[in-house]
Parts: structure tokens; sequence; C-alpha cells
């Protein structure tokens, strides 16, 4: 249930033979996104209760154009209500516009929550996903962690069953190697830390090894600390030379191989989980399961996502967004969105019986997310305004070395200077 939105006046009025919300607040995503998960989420909101409407403004057309649109907004005062917001942007968007006044401190609103409701809903591991600098400036809507699809068809080929799947490198490389010697037209795997929008598939490389992209405070390069970025290059090699993966197949063209059954394992987010069984169809047995991390002691995986922000100071519409908010990220919202992505849901109470308990014993394909909790970490943005353009010319750098064209000692190096010389503009 909706907890009641007491307004000091409220107005009803009839228009064209209805009843207009009271408060109107318009939210910010992604065009990626709105479909599949807000549009339904917003209706099914609005049906629920007539004090308050949602709409959304215009889309982004991804996470990148999302966080220039907010930060075009912030200096121009031209901000939407609310918005939804990538991990690794929110520290450099928090701060802009906390400076400015233009992003509220969500834990003064949880404060005013009945006694516990913080703990029966999120953990403390969860809620870090949207602070910044310890202030709570988002709700995490959105939390995924890459793992593993699996054509289950093409392992039985080469006598291993999915629960046989190793658990290290070595032994992920070898399988792959034995898949990608049924024919010239099968691949091993694809993992494509080379074509990838953005460096969460490369902050795997690092953060599975135990380590950080940057220090705690954000602003120096910690990746290449104990020789891991060097390791992270040379695994990326192995991936090609090992692994069967063809860095010459556009990004798009693996999919379309993977779900046609032409890949044996394929690395993604969960919230593909859905699109993917979709494409497959009955073309073969597709599986999920848990991503492969060097230190099992201290390796963690990159939280991709975002977080809800309240973007306007209207203490009438910060009320309203709060509880829109609330609705998103609680046991309802979370199942919904669960059901419709794979998202690896964050909110506590949704994995009980009655939302997505049930559901994942019944269908363990969408449970992998929910077994690497514990592997949540975080996923780094780099300080300035240079964020995009590092990724691109680090995933140069990360190609040539995959491609054979540059030794990974040499392109570890590089990658480090890129991120030291950009991130300070």
């Amino acid at each position: 249930m909706i907890s009641k939105f007491n307004l000091a006046a409220l107005a009803t009025f009839a228009l064209a033979g209805a009843v207009q919300a009271q408060t109107q607040i318009t939210c910010l995503t992604n065009a990626g996104h709105l479909s599949r998960q807000h549009a339904p989420l917003a209706e099914m909101f609005n049906a629920m209760q007539d004090e308050i409407e949602v709409i959304y403004a215009a889309p982004a057309q991804n996470y990148s154009d999302t966080h220039l649109k907010l930060m075009r907004g912030s200096a121009t005062n031209t901000l939407p209500d609310c918005a939804f917001e990538a991990y690794n942007q929110l520290p450099s968007l928090a701060r802009a516009m906390a400076a400015r006044g233009q992003i509220a401190d969500l834990s003064t609103l949880m404060a005013q929550e009945e006694a516990g409701w913080k703990e029966a809903n999120y953990t403390d591991q969860m809620l870090e996903l949207g602070q910044v600098d310890g202030v709570q400036y988002g709700m995490p809507f959105n939390a995924s962690v890459i793992q593993w699809y699996v054509n289950a068809d093409l392992l039985q080929q080469v006598g291993v069953a999915v629960e046989d799947f190793p658990t290290d490198w070595d032994g992920v490389l070898a399988l792959a190697a034995k898949i990608d010697a049924l024919g010239d037209d099968i691949d091993g795997m694809s993992y494509a830390v080379d074509q990838w929008g953005d460096d969460w598939p490369f902050q795997v490389l690092i953060a599975q090894q135990g380590g950080q992209m940057l220090n705690d405070a954000g602003d120096q390069v910690t990746f290449d600390q104990d020789g891991r970025s060097v390791e992270a290059m040379k695994l990326a090699r192995r991936i090609v030379t090992e692994g069967g993966y063809d860095p010459h197949t556009d990004i798009d063209t693996q999919l379309t191989a993977f779900t046609s059954g032409k890949v044996g394992f394929y690395a993604n987010s969960p919230a593909s989980a859905k699109l993917m069984q979709e494409r497959v169809g009955e073309g073969f047995d597709l599986r999920s399961i848990k991503f492969t991390v060097w230190d099992d002691a201290n390796g963690t995986l990159p939280t991709g996502g975002n977080a809800g922000i309240i973007t306007t100071q209207d203490p009438e519409k910060q009320a309203a967004v709060w509880e829109y908010l609330k609705f998103l990220t609680g046991p309802k919202g979370q199942e919904l969105t669960a059901k419709n992505t794979g998202y690896l849901p964050t909110n506590v109470m949704s994995l009980e019986e009655e939302y997505l308990g049930a559901y994942y014993k019944a269908e363990p394909y969408f449970a992998t997310p929910s077994s690497q909790y514990d592997r949540a970490g975080a996923w780094y943005g780099y300080p300035g305004t240079q964020s995009e353009k590092i990724w691109r010319d680090q995933r140069s750098v990360i190609r040539a070395v995959m491609l054979g064209e540059t030794a990974p000692e040499a392109g570890a190096a590089e990658l480090k200077a890129i991120a030291e010389k950009l991130m300070q503009r």
C-alpha cells in the first residue's frame, strides 16, 4: 500500500469528466528503460491512487545522455522533478547539484518513515549504491552484476553439465576452447570488453581480483595496484587466444550468434535475461549462471544500474516523488521490474514468497542475480566531465591488446595514463 499523501492544500477539479491528479511530477529516464520498465510501473502507480500523477519527459538516449541532460538542466535550472542516474555517474552529478541545492538528501525522508521500515526493505550494501560522500542522494532502482548466459546443448556436446561449469578462469577458458573446436561456425565464448558502450565489463576484470578503480575519495586511479590492470589485460588477450572469442565480429552480431546457438557462453547483464529468453525461444537449452571471480575471498562485481533521485525543490513535489520512489523500489515495484527484465531486485522484501520467492523457484533462469547479492560492489565513475571519452580511448587500447597488437603490460600503462590525463578536466 502507498502511504497517504498529505498536503496542506488539496484542490480537486473535473477535467473532461475525470478527476485530475492533485500533484503532477515529471521524471527522466533513458529510452531503453522507458517502455519495458517505467511505462507499466507509472501506469500502475497512477491507477492505484489519485493524489499523484507521474509523467515522463522525452527519454534520453542512454545513461551518458541522461547524465548530460541532467548536468545541462542543473546549469540552466530546467531539471525534471525526478530522474534515474547510473551509479557510476551519480557522484559527479550529485556533487554538482548539491553545490546548487538541486538534489534532495533522501535520508531525511527515510527518517520520517515508520520504525524499521528501512531495515525491512533495504540492505546497507544496496543503499550504499545511491550514496555519495556519505549522503543518500539516490534510491537503488535497477541493479545488475554480470552473469554468464550458457548454451547447455553445446556444453553437453563437449561432455560438461551446466552444474559443472568451471569456477576458475583457467577452467572457463579450457571449456570455451573445447566448444570452439566443435566447428568453424561455433565460437567458444563472448566477452566483448573491447566493444562495450561503457567500462562496466573492464571494471569486472579489476573488481573480481579484489581491486578498486579509484581510491575512496574518487580522485586517484588505483586499478593498477598490485599489477591488477596487467593481469586484466592478460586475461583479455587469453579470452581471444584460448577462449575462442572473435574480436573481429561486432557486438550485435555476437549477440545474434549466441541466441542462434553458435556461441557456448555469453557475458552480459541480467537486465538482458528476458530479452535473451525471447530471442532464443525453443532454439536451445538456455541457462544463466554466476560469473567467474578470481579472488573468492575479496573479489566483487561492479553493480550496474541506476538510482532514482529527487531533483525538485518544491516540498509538495518532493513528497510526491518520494512516494513514487518508494513504490518503484518497494517489493511490488521490484517484483515487476525483475520479471520484466531480469534485474537484481533491490528490495529485501521482494525476495519473499508472495513476490519473487515462488517465481525464482519456478524459474531458476531468472534467479541467478539474487545468488550474487554478496558479490555486488561499486561501479566507479571518474571525476570531471570526460568519463565517456576516457572509456572510448581505453576501449581502443583494450581492443589492441585483445587483437595482439599491444602487449598487456603496455596496454595497462596506457589505460592508466588515459584516465589520469582526462579525469582532471
